[in-house]
């Protein structure tokens, strides 16, 4: 035999032995048992996986590295002890295997058993898979990285026990030393020791929970693979000199010295190495949206960009109180751009600039753009970029992290703007705007100032007598009474083939002193709806709900319940063949009216109900009062949205543009989307003009990963007992506006200011409520009792599956071993194997 296949034989050998000690010890079934309890108990009762409505193992993988740090050194702590009458060690140390052959080889045992019971949390997914639609590819590489982790913990932990001649020594070492790598390369440690920021990023490449993350956003990058390979390795290269140190007893003053100097050496060495690893730029994209993937719209803008063309990224990467999330978003742009650069066929340069306090970088950076993003310790930082080519530039103020999903996208528009010779001239025609709102933007309408970053926005006085000239895009939203002259010039620029967006509404809900003037169909072209009449579209003054795509909001007690007069349309009811709509995957309309598509007409469906939708009149929302019950559908699949050639697009709602519906955190310019509401304002805008380059590239990162099953049973709910409900609250508010009428009419404020017979009276009426309150509370508590019961039910099998499946692995091992232990058929008693198992 070669040396080599020696070498592995000898670790296959210390494999088995340690293989047959893990799963003949009882001690290891609590241990498997108890981490996945702790997993199932994190992710479900501390971090409410259930109340979350997010189908992901975010929560899983924030619980596993500490839970490793308290469980793992437990497993590990007795590998190489001498406790009581335990002398595997020793045992060991007497056969012709190196120390190395030793610790590789219970190393890779104990990894075995630990990957095991990684996957013993199947559970967790299959529920996350059950609920929702994760995304499995980002989930695998999350379970990558898990086992990645679990495999440097566990070394570590091997590391202390071979140092130690105590199994608790060890425990309590492999802990120490485990917090030693995970702490200070965070945020908690960064507040309490200020570091040099070098210091800081090489101290975070140490962590294993930090490479977990990178890993389990589905973007598996050879660095953090790396970082997780050098780590291990020295620890088990300083697991082995432990071994040696044991083999050696008591050993001179300047032998110990020289093993003092070789450890630091060594981890300067490793430490280096991942420093010089984490600037690889090697990945494979797992996710199922490629999202980090350089779409092919991205670089055909970098190459159509004129030669020349900079992009300056202005970081304050020596500022070491910035949170290591934003650390390492900072990163993942810079190597964003430097992609894109690479792509460009050298038409693109970047160039990074640190932004030292008070530093020439720094008022630069300020002057062309970038701001300046406070910290809650009072300290603060810049992250910008600006994009430029001679006078020509596009500034990004800060690039933030909660649009990092958006950031390649923002860079690509970014692009293709600065390579056009001409900036595309949008107007919006709406009694919601005035002309001043472009400086002094209007609360609740923030897609303004998203698309003053892209085009040339004018708003047009809604009673103007014309439209400005050179208009590509004509927005009208709200649509109300208008001058004939304005009528006139839209229908000019339409009949021209130019862009025309018509958004009505028959109840706004964000604004309801728009529903006082509500165009409607004349048929004497007196209105924007005559308009789309004549072209095939017709506007139904009416407000259009729908069983099956209601939408879930909070009840006045807050809990969760589903209303159909908002609509949640996901992309089944989405035109998958249209430039503007092929690549949205969900939207949301509130108490929207529809369109009639004429027979024989050129106008399309953009976006239908489904055949579970009817219709109230618009009157019965005027109060803002709940009437789901009234809905009563008709059979019939109504059109949400219409298109007609060449390029007029009709929206039935209003509503869907206000920040309410559609983004997060409105009020930054970085605002996060919840869905792809404004990404179909935009869609519509560029097909309406023509460019359909970057369309895609919008909804990219919002796939849906809500829980459809919870929404599913509360829609369930809500049809079962949803009249009910509404017949309780209709006599309630009717007795309550009768007891307002009373008081108004008698001219008191207060129900004891009454005369004595009408106050008995009202005490009467009150009182004959009570059973109708009592009722409406027990309707809402069953109405909940679903979902809280599937949430208990699965929070229980999960809590239970780590448990259940420890005991059939311990089973399945035992009777492996039983098995072993028989002889074979036919073979005398007195031949029976004296081979030892363990």
């Amino acid at each position: 035999m070669s040396p080599h296949d020696v070498r592995r034989a000898a670790v296959a050998a210390v494999f088995r032995h340690a293989w047959r000690q893990h799963v003949y010890t009882p001690a290891t079934y609590i241990f498997q048992a108890g981490l996945l309890l702790a997993l199932s108990a994190g992710v479900f009762i501390v971090a409410g996986f259930i109340d979350s409505d997010y189908a992901s193992l975010d929560t899983l993988w924030a619980v596993l590295p500490w839970a490793a740090i308290v469980l793992v050194p437990a497993f590990a702590m007795r590998a190489f002890s001498a406790d009581g009458q335990d002398r595997a060690l020793e045992l060991a140390m007497t056969m012709p295997l190196s120390n190395l052959e030793i610790v590789l080889g219970t190393w890779l045992a104990g990894i075995a058993l630990l990957v095991v019971t990684l996957a013993a949390t199947a559970p967790i997914a299959a529920t996350a898979g059950y609920l929702g639609a994760p995304d499995w590819g980002a989930m695998a590489g999350g379970y990558l990285g898990a086992a990645l982790l679990l495999a440097t913990t566990y070394a570590i932990a091997l590391f202390a026990s071979a140092g130690t001649r105590e199994s608790i020594a060890a425990y309590i070492a492999a802990v120490a030393l485990l917090l030693l790598v995970t702490l200070p390369g965070s945020d908690m440690m960064a507040r309490l020791v200020r570091l040099p920021s070098a210091a800081t990023d090489a101290l975070g490449l140490l962590s294993p929970g930090a490479n977990l993350d990178r890993m389990a956003t589905g973007r598996i990058e050879l660095s953090a693979a790396l970082n997780f390979a050098l780590l291990t390795a020295l620890a088990l290269w300083g697991a082995s000199k432990g071994i040696d140190a044991r083999r050696d007893g008591a050993t001179p003053a300047g032998a110990s010295l020289a093993r003092g100097i070789m450890a630091v050496l060594a981890i300067a060495a490793v430490t280096a190495s991942m420093a010089i690893v984490s600037t690889l730029d090697l990945s494979a994209d797992l996710t199922q949206d490629r999202r980090y993937t350089l779409h092919p719209g991205t670089i055909a803008a970098a190459r159509a960009l004129p030669a020349g063309t900079t992009i300056d990224l202005y970081w304050s990467e020596n500022e070491t109180s910035v949170p290591a999330r934003i650390r390492a978003h900072a990163g993942h742009a810079a190597r964003l751009l430097a992609a894109i650069a690479r792509t460009s066929g050298g038409r693109l340069t970047v160039s990074t600039h640190d932004t030292a306090p008070d530093s020439e970088a720094e008022w630069t950076g300020r002057a062309r753009g970038v701001r300046k993003v406070p910290l809650s310790t009072g300290d603060t930082f810049l992250l910008g970029a600006v994009l430029s080519e001679g006078d020509r530039r596009h500034a990004f103020d800060y690039l933030d992290i909660d649009r990092a999903g958006l950031l390649e996208y923002d860079l690509a528009l970014a692009m293709t703007r600065l390579g056009e010779t001409r900036i595309r001239k949008i107007g919006i025609v709406s009694p919601l705007f005035t002309p001043s709102n472009l400086t002094e933007p209007r609360e609740g309408l923030s897609f303004v100032a998203g698309l003053q970053r892209s085009y040339d926005v004018a708003i047009v006085p809604f009673f103007a007598d014309a439209l400005p000239e050179g208009l590509d895009v004509v927005i009208v939203i709200g649509g109300a009474l208008m001058k004939p002259s304005m009528l006139a010039a839209i229908e000019q620029h339409a009949a021209a083939g130019r862009g025309l967006i018509v958004c009505l509404d028959p109840h706004t809900r964000f604004n309801p002193s728009s529903d006082a003037t509500v165009p409607t169909v004349t048929g004497r072209n007196e209105t924007i709806a005559d308009l789309l009449d004549r072209r095939g579209i017709r506007f139904e003054f009416a407000v259009t709900g729908d069983e099956t795509l209601a939408a879930p909001v909070a009840g006045e007690d807050q809990t969760r319940t589903t209303y159909p007069f908002w609509l949640r349309v996901p992309r089944a009811q989405i035109d998958a063949a249209h430039p503007a709509t092929a690549s949205l995957v969900e939207l949301l309309f509130a108490e929207p009216g529809s369109f009639a598509i004429a027979a024989g007409s050129a106008a399309v469906s953009l976006v239908v109900t489904t055949s579970q939708s009817g219709t109230l009149p618009a009157g019965a929302f005027k109060s803002g009062s709940a009437v789901t019950a009234k809905l009563a559908p008709d059979g019939r699949v109504r059109t949400l949205a219409a298109f007609v050639r060449p390029a007029i697009f009709a929206v039935a709602d209003t509503d869907w543009l206000f920040d309410p519906l559609a983004v997060q955190d409105a009020g930054s310019p970085n605002a996060r989307p919840l869905n792809d509401n404004h990404a179909f304002l935009a869609n519509m805008i560029d097909a309406a003009s023509g460019d359909t380059r970057l369309l895609e590239m919008r909804t990219r990162s919002s796939a849906s990963r809500r829980f459809t099953r919870i929404e599913a049973l509360l829609k369930s709910a809500r049809a079962r007992l949803g009249p009910g409900e509404n017949a309780a609250q209709e006599r309630i508010a009717k007795i309550e506006t009768t007891t307002g009428e009373i008081m108004k009419a008698a001219n008191v404020s207060r129900v004891a200011d009454l005369p004595a017979d009408i106050r008995t009276r009202l005490e009467q009426l009150n009182a004959a409520l009570i059973p109708t309150r009592r009722r409406l509370g027990e309707i809402r508590r069953e109405m909940r009792e679903e979902v809280s019961e599937l949430g208990r039910t699965l929070t229980a099998l999960n809590l239970a599956s780590g448990p259940l499946l420890t005991l059939a692995f311990a089973a399945l091992m035992f009777r492996f071993r039983r098995r072993a232990r028989l002889p074979a058929p036919g073979t005398p008693p007195n031949a029976r194997s004296r081979r030892p198992l363990d």
